[in-house]
């Protein structure tokens, strides 16, 4: 049976009634409903279903089948039943915005940079287009931004009609964006006048007045290609309504105008990188004090002093630092532990001892059940059981003796 795609005749029309033809049973107590003509727009082409009601009923999802536009709806239905159907309206008049700017943004690409839109996501907060190309510079994305606000601004007429094969192949030196498949003999055109024809079955506006705006949010890779994500309309307010927010809340911040944000926060920047600096060298400093507090040896191994330590807490990157300096000052073994809230192992000998602390280290470690590695002359490790930490550096020392033996 034949059915009215009433959704394309005028998408500005929310209220409808109808028959229901054909009653389907569902899995979850929902029921599927096919209608002697509907305004329903099922999913289709990158852009979502419309929702609404049906007598009443929440209608959950709308999709195409073989034999028409299959409603999906919560409660029971009979065969013959008159319904009342009701769009939600802020969801369709959003797809129209979404979908009509899509088709001038992929205009605009086409045309300023050879780039033609091969998909499109007409998604819940954000729209994509994927691109055939290489990239989108920032400056390009900018400039379609611009080129395709200014026909929203010129308020063009937005029109359809349904053409035969043939005059779809007569049209204006076939300037068409979308193919036509090889079965299909009747095809819809949607015209922003003058700038675009594009073969499509999704609902649009009346101009491109109504868009609102465009807004490129950013561009990515997908596919092999670019891919450029933006929002039109009441959803290009609300991100700029969300992006003020937080910027004059970020401002408020630093108790100035969020206008001079980017200066505050490059000022700001520059200080942090000038205070890390100055931290690593102090750093670096304290680590030569440390070492010169921490060289004295606590025992002997062969001909060699070993300063064996164990710390409740510390930081690895200043206590290599130490043992570095401690093993520079010739004829010395360290054996640093730290015991929490990163258990570590911190070994180092001088060049001339006749060691691989890499491979004393490994063993040692396997005590409490660290992991790490190194060199002849330095190995760290980390991880496993801290309490045992004291094991861990006994053990290495016995080692270091077998080897000194």
């Amino acid at each position: 049976m034949e059915y009215e795609q009433g959704y394309l005749n005028d998408p500005y029309m929310m209220e409808f009634e109808s028959i229901v033809r054909e009653v389907v049973s569902l899995e979850g107590g929902r029921t599927g409903l096919y209608l002697e003509s509907t305004l329903f727009y099922p999913e289709s082409g990158g852009q979502p279903a419309d929702r609404g009601t049906l007598n009443g009923r929440e209608v959950v999802n709308v999709r195409e089948s073989d034999t028409g536009v299959l409603h999906i709806v919560e409660g029971p239905f009979e065969k013959g039943e008159r319904v009342e159907g009701r769009i939600d309206r802020q969801r369709r008049f959003d797809h129209m915005q979404q979908h009509s700017g899509q088709h001038l943004l992929s205009r605009v690409f086409l045309d300023d940079f050879g780039l033609a839109t091969i998909g499109f996501h007409l998604g819940e907060k954000t729209c994509t287009i994927d691109l055939d190309g290489e990239e989108v510079t920032a400056e390009q994305a900018e400039k379609a931004e611009r080129r395709a606000n200014d026909t929203i601004f010129s308020d063009i007429p937005i029109t359809d009609r349904t053409v035969s094969r043939e005059e779809y192949g007569e049209m204006a030196g076939g300037d068409v964006r979308s193919r036509l498949p090889e079965d299909v003999q009747e095809v819809r055109i949607v015209e922003i006048g003058g700038i675009d024809r594009s073969t499509c079955c999704g609902t649009h506006c009346r101009s491109t007045g109504e868009i609102g705006i465009i807004k490129i949010l950013r561009v990515d890779r997908a596919k092999g290609g670019p891919r450029v994500e933006f929002v039109c309309g009441r959803r290009a307010v609300n991100d700029y309504a969300a992006k003020h927010t937080a910027l004059s809340s970020l401002a408020g911040l630093f108790s100035t105008d969020w206008r001079e944000l980017g200066r505050v926060v490059g000022k700001l920047v520059d200080e942090n990188k000038s205070q890390r600096k100055r931290l690593t060298e102090l750093e670096s400093e304290l680590a030569k004090h440390s070492a010169e507090e921490l060289s004295e040896p606590t025992g002997t191994v062969g001909d060699y002093g070993i300063v064996k330590r164990i710390f409740e807490s510390g930081d690895a990157s200043q206590l290599r630092e130490t043992a570095s300096g401690i093993r520079d000052r010739g004829e010395m073994i360290v054996l640093f532990g730290v015991q929490g809230p990163k258990p570590s192992l911190i070994f180092a000998c001088s060049k001339e001892v006749p060691l691989d602390m890499g491979e004393i280290l490994k063993a040692s470690a396997q005590v409490i059940g660290a992991r790490g590695g190194g060199g002849k002359d330095f190995a760290q490790g980390g991880g496993g059981d801290g309490g045992r930490i004291a094991e861990a550096l006994d053990e290495a020392e016995r080692l270091i003796g077998e080897k000194l033996a």
